[in-house]
């Protein structure tokens, strides 16, 4: 019977390390089911100058009533945004639940851009937002009635929300 040399054992050792090292990786940063690029930011909208209006000229026909005043314009606030990119990732031991729960994202008008798994120990569904989309973040949990926001944490993908099912799902 043979017996292997040291090297090759510590070589194969080393193998299985960096394998399960980049599975790892592989498992907390999700997998993504678009290959599309996140969409790109909306330009600001810009206001034009007002041109003065044209000065009436009196005429003879003109009548002596005032001309009425006219209503005030009614400001109506633009509805939120939900164009941040939303990945959907599963804490529980229930399979395939950010699959199927990404529906739900999606069906509240939210882009999904990625289902996957997460390992730790996070005690409840959880929104996590990264620096600048804390907004988007909160309306994410209101739409899906989900108590718990944070701000986004390494290893995260910061340019997106991550969603983590860790609990029951209503």
């Amino acid at each position: 019977m043979a017996v292997p040399s040291g090297w090759f054992i510590v070589v194969s050792v080393a193998v299985v390390i960096v394998a399960a090292a980049w599975l790892g990786v592989l498992l907390v940063m999700g997998s993504s089911d678009s290959d599309e690029p996140p969409a790109a930011a909306q330009p600001a909208p810009t206001t034009a100058s007002p041109t003065p209006a044209p000065t009436p000229t009196p005429t003879a026909s003109a009548s002596a009533s005032p001309s009425p005043s006219p209503s005030p314009t009614e400001t109506t606030e633009a509805p939120p945004q939900r164009d941040a990119g939303v990945a959907v990732l599963n804490n529980t031991g229930v399979a395939n639940l950010a699959s199927s729960f990404s529906g739900r994202v999606a069906g509240a008008g939210w882009t999904v851009s990625g289902t996957g798994n997460w390992n730790g120990q996070i005690p409840t569904n959880t929104v996590y937002y990264p620096a600048g989309q804390q907004e988007a973040g909160e309306l994410l949990a209101a739409d899906l009635g989900i108590g718990r926001v944070l701000p986004s944490v390494a290893p995260m993908q910061m340019d997106r929300l991550t969603l983590i099912l860790s609990g029951p799902q209503q």
